[in-house]
């Protein structure tokens, strides 16, 4: 009876050992090697400075020439993709600057026959008046033009009273009449060539041209 006893005894404690023993341990891994670290960074600021400065080249070339909205965009465009550079810095007063040069270029246009100033040449004078005042020693010649229809000498003395119009507008709103100068062309300088009404409603103005002065 002792004898069998311990013969389970012996059986009992093997399965004992399996059943307490678990899962294996896991497979020991190779732990992951760390990210390599980041390229040095390039210093683009060298770069960067050349190409704002090509365009500022090329928004003052545009203010040298008069086109002033071209002027203007680009030098935005310099804010938006190179800000940080000298160019950058400077845009801001440049923009202005192409902005009342915009202002002051800006050409009102007429109805037919007539040399009184629209509501909408009044409302573009009005602004050119607020670009004027802002700067001072800036001259203007206004040149008054026709459309094609009449004769020469009636288009010449039309043209000069279209360009006193714009004159005695800003004067009332108390700019001195010395900043300007008046010419007139009548119908010798058409922007548009056609002879129907869309084309003589563009030749029907004022050209506001910037003789002295700076902006």
């Amino acid at each position: 009876m002792r004898r069998r006893n311990a013969f389970a005894a012996a059986l009992v404690i093997p399965l004992l050992a399996v059943a307490c023993g678990g899962n294996p341990p896991p497979e020991q891994m190779d732990p992951v090697p760390p990210p390599p670290p980041p390229p040095p960074a390039v210093d683009d600021t060298a770069e960067r400075e050349a190409a704002a400065t090509r365009l500022c080249d090329r928004a003052a070339a545009a203010m040298q020439s008069g086109d002033y909205s071209t002027a203007a965009e680009i030098l935005r465009q310099v804010l938006r993709d190179y800000p940080g550079t000298e160019c950058a810095q400077l845009a801001p007063d440049r923009i202005a600057r192409a902005e009342a040069g915009a202002a002051i270029a800006a050409r009102i246009h007429f109805e037919f026959n007539l040399a009184e100033i629209t509501d909408e040449a009044a409302a573009v004078l009005r602004e050119k008046a607020e670009a004027l005042r802002a700067y001072p020693s800036v001259m203007l010649t206004i040149e008054g033009h026709c459309d094609e229809r009449g004769s020469l000498e009636y288009n010449q003395a039309l043209g000069l009273r279209r360009a006193q119009a714009a004159v005695a507008y800003l004067v009332a709103l108390g700019l001195d009449a010395s900043r300007f100068r008046v010419v007139t062309y009548g119908e010798e300088r058409p922007m548009a060539f056609g002879s129907d009404e869309g084309s003589w409603a563009q030749n029907r103005r004022d050209e506001f041209v910037i003789t002295a002065g700076d902006l």
